[in-house]
């Protein structure tokens, strides 16, 4: 099979419309366009009338760089992923929706969205973006616990808000879920069905265990303690969280132990664990009953589509921008 590629370019540069342009056209001042473009009501109504017909004809967009120096404002808020995430975006389907939820509620505030991928935990490339004030705040998504953007934006008194709460040392703005009533609701669940050896999988996140599993843990002890059923260690089982580390640990598991059910806490284990026990030829919820935590119009579609604790995104992206 042969690829053949197809490239074209074209088209010429054109002349862009000043804001002079649109003070001639409407028979006004500069500054009388700039009252205009900035709603100031000291402006007469049939002259912001030609002023804006004036813009209308003209097309004419107003220099962004300008206006921000002269507000301090770019009105462009940054949303942080890793590189990591970025290229499972495919695979999880709580990005995409978190993605367009945040990108929703910001143009309905007047902001635009700068997607930035970070490696590591290096934010030198984003000295440019924080020095100029080019972003007015960022949203970060997917931090480490021991992350130093909070103290890159810190001391440029650039404001920002996580995806969820990272860590229990700092006093950060988050929004998140409650994440112990959810590993709780989850846990007494599976203990009404009558199920008794149940593991909670969390992810592992080079050797450690983020703030919001801790929380889904103390719900799962609760639930447990509330049945008189003794907590040991081992029924929570770590694994890194993408599909192929997770499919062959949830095989490995079987093959060696047959737990009755799975507590599992996010989307993409979730799916791994569901394929693993079907090419394994267990059947749910008939051999193992799986309960996933994520979003829940995700679940619908898979085969067969499982029960979850459903985390809305959309009420998290719409509240990240107005806390930010």
């Amino acid at each position: 099979m042969r690829t053949i590629p197809l490239y074209a370019a074209g088209g010429k540069e054109m002349n862009k419309t000043t804001i002079n342009d649109v003070a001639k056209y409407a028979n006004t001042t500069r500054s009388t366009v700039s009252r205009v473009l900035n709603n100031s009501p000291l402006v007469n109504p049939r002259t912001r009338e030609k002023v804006l017909e004036a813009i209308d004809v003209l097309r004419y967009t107003p220099n962004k760089t300008a206006r921000s120096l002269k507000s301090g404002k770019s009105h462009v808020l940054g949303l942080v992923y890793s590189q990591q995430q970025i290229s499972e975006v495919l695979m999880n389907p709580g990005v995409p929706g978190m993605i367009k939820s945040i990108s929703e509620r910001a143009q309905s505030e007047g902001y635009n969205i700068l997607l930035i991928t970070s490696a590591g935990v290096d934010y030198k490339s984003y000295d440019d973006l924080i020095m100029k004030h080019s972003v007015d705040g960022f949203i970060v998504s997917g931090a480490m616990i021991h992350d130093s953007l909070h103290e890159v934006l810190d001391k440029a008194k650039i404001p920002y808000v996580y995806n969820m709460k990272y860590s229990e040392s700092k006093d950060d703005c988050y929004v998140t879920f409650d994440d112990v009533e959810g590993g709780y609701l989850a846990a007494k669940y599976l203990l009404d069905l009558g199920h008794r050896d149940i593991k909670l999988i969390v992810g592992d996140v080079k050797g450690t265990v983020l703030s919001f599993n801790h929380s889904r843990i103390a719900g799962f002890k609760k639930a447990l303690q509330e049945y008189e059923i003794p907590f040991v260690d081992s029924m929570v089982l770590r694994t890194p969280g993408d599909m192929d580390s997770s499919y062959h640990f949830i095989a490995s598991l079987f093959a060696r132990k047959r737990p009755t059910a799975l507590l599992v806490s996010n989307e993409v284990t979730s799916t791994a664990a569901l394929n693993a026990l079907i090419d394994k030829g267990f059947s749910i919820p008939d051999d193992v009953s799986l309960v996933a935590f994520g979003y829940p119009d995700f679940f619908r579609y898979t085969r067969p589509s499982l029960t979850t604790v459903g985390l809305d995104i959309v009420w998290q992206g719409n509240h990240l921008v107005d806390m930010l």
